[in-house]
């Protein structure tokens, strides 16, 4: 077979995105803080951004008002002292005591009726209420290098018991390689073994364990060093424990069933990740929409955009300068504007059409906002998508990774989207999630003595909301809840 290259035409189609469409759903995705970095960044390379905070112009508004009280209370005190001298100007043989009573008088009559407005009566208590709980955060590693510098003397054993510190998670446990800490500082791997025992030693207990299994053991050598029952428990019975196999983990230690629950009782009272008492700096999420009930009981919506400059487009060269500029140079600014223009209309776009989806879905919502999840209705992208005439998939990208502040908490958006479940008489409708309460509180309140099954579950819940599930939709739902089964669920009593 010859080969040889050929010219042919061939007719398709294609749909293509401009620059505008593309930029324009790459920001409709960007949470507030994301798009105030993307704006920053665009204003940084591009001269004809000029950006304007709100928070700058409230900062100077409040600063010129108050010059202007400052100026005033100036010019009422001038006024007071001008007075006070002239009533006493005709006498000028004066005695120095007559002088500083009349100075003591001006005191007090400033005392009396004038505050100082330049400080807040009320400061000290607001600093209180948002500053008495600000601690200094310890982190782990240093809690355990200040006992560890404390327990040893020797320079190259602190060395070593840095290494094994390095090496332990934010679990509370030891991940690194013994062998490789020895060759490093060239000694042996019993030496360094030696020093975790005594890291293992330090607080808190548990610390340093290289398996669940040891963690436990370490602690129960410290807090229960004579039971001996325990030990073996956690020694042996680890899988059994996990399935709750009481009946075999009893006979297997020669006690009855509800004496092993006493004993998973003492042994839920330790502490699986020590490390985790010391907790990472909280995440703080911005909610991107703020739903208010107001004082006339109705929804108010506000789009969070304290965070967002102001777009403003200004002239980077003179318009009689531009005119002699080269061309390639007139391109270049030209380009820089279109970018801007395009910049500016697509943040527009987005927070037009962040406000749309989210009224949409405090309409669809109500009752959620008003009186809490059970009332949260099943809703999907489609939904909304028809009501906005809009493609699902702009739904999808505009609330991906955004939140909604409502009166009920903070949620994510996307949990208001879900499917639902219909009630066999009537228009009732329930959504996943309120079904998902709904067997939350059923297995809150079951004997546990005698847990209930799924299909005993599906049924109260037929009985109780009128709501047809499948008993696989109820293991399906209490599985995604973290609810184990009814066998792994039973208690033991005496």
């Amino acid at each position: 077979m010859k080969l040889e290259a050929k010219q042919f035409l061939q007719q398709r189609q294609e749909l293509q995105l401009s620059l505008f469409q593309t930029q324009a759903l790459q920001i409709l995705q960007m949470p507030t803080f994301e798009l105030a970095k993307h704006i920053q960044q665009e204003a940084e390379a591009n001269p004809v951004i000029e950006l304007v905070y709100p928070s700058s112009e409230e900062k100077k508004d409040t600063t010129e008002q108050e010059d202007t009280e400052e100026s005033s209370i100036e010019t009422i005190n001038k006024n007071i002292l001008d007075s006070v001298y002239e009533e006493n100007s005709s006498n000028f043989e004066e005695t120095e005591g007559e002088i500083e009573e009349k100075e003591e008088n001006i005191d007090n009559y400033r005392d009396e009726h004038f505050t100082d407005l330049s400080r807040n009566p009320d400061i000290d208590e607001w600093i209180e209420d948002n500053f008495s709980s600000i601690r200094y955060r310890e982190t782990l590693r240093s809690h355990l290098i200040t006992q560890l510098h404390i327990e040893f003397d020797d320079l190259k054993e602190i060395e070593i018991g840095e290494s094994i510190v390095a090496s332990i998670d934010n679990r509370g446990y030891f991940v690194g390689n013994l062998s490789e800490i020895a060759k490093e500082f060239n000694t042996s791997s019993q030496e360094v073994e030696q020093i975790l025992k005594k890291i293992q030693s330090f607080d808190p207990p548990g610390i340093g364990a290289r398996s669940l299994k040891e963690c436990l053991l370490i602690q129960l050598e410290r807090l229960y060093p004579n039971n001996a029952l325990l030990r073996k428990l956690i020694d042996q019975y680890q899988e059994e424990l996990v399935r709750r196999q009481i009946p075999k983990i009893a006979k297997g230690l020669n006690i009855k069933p509800h004496e092993v629950e006493e004993l998973i009782k003492i042994l839920k009272s330790l502490n699986p990740y020590p490390g985790y008492l010391f907790e990472a700096e909280p995440e703080y999420i911005v909610p991107d929409v703020i739903v208010r009930i107001t004082e006339d009981d109705k929804l108010s919506i506000e789009l969070v955009n304290n965070y967002l400059p102001e777009i403003v487009i200004v002239e980077a060269v003179p318009k009689d300068q531009s005119k002699r500029l080269p061309k390639e140079e007139k391109t270049q600014i030209r380009k820089f504007k279109e970018s801007a223009i395009r910049l500016k209309r697509c943040v527009d776009l987005r927070n037009t059409t962040l406000y749309k989806v989210a009224k949409e879905i405090v309409l669809m919502q109500e009752e959620f906002m008003r009186k809490g999840t059970e009332y949260l209705r099943p809703l999907t992208y489609k939904d909304i998508a028809e009501r906005l005439q809009i493609h699902e998939s702009t739904i999808s990208r505009c609330i991906a990774g955004k939140y909604m502040q409502t009166p009920q908490g903070l949620f994510e958006f996307r949990y208001f989207f879900s499917g639902g479940l219909k009630a066999e008489k009537g228009e009732k409708e329930l959504s996943s999630r309120t079904v998902k309460e709904i067997i939350k509180k059923i297995l809150e309140k079951e004997d546990k003595t005698k847990p209930l099954s799924d299909q005993q579950i599906s049924e109260l819940i037929q009985k109780q909301e009128g709501i047809k599930i499948a008993r696989r939709t109820v293991s399906k739902y209490r599985e995604e809840l973290n609810i184990p089964n009814a066998f792994e669920r039973k208690s033991y009593s005496k």
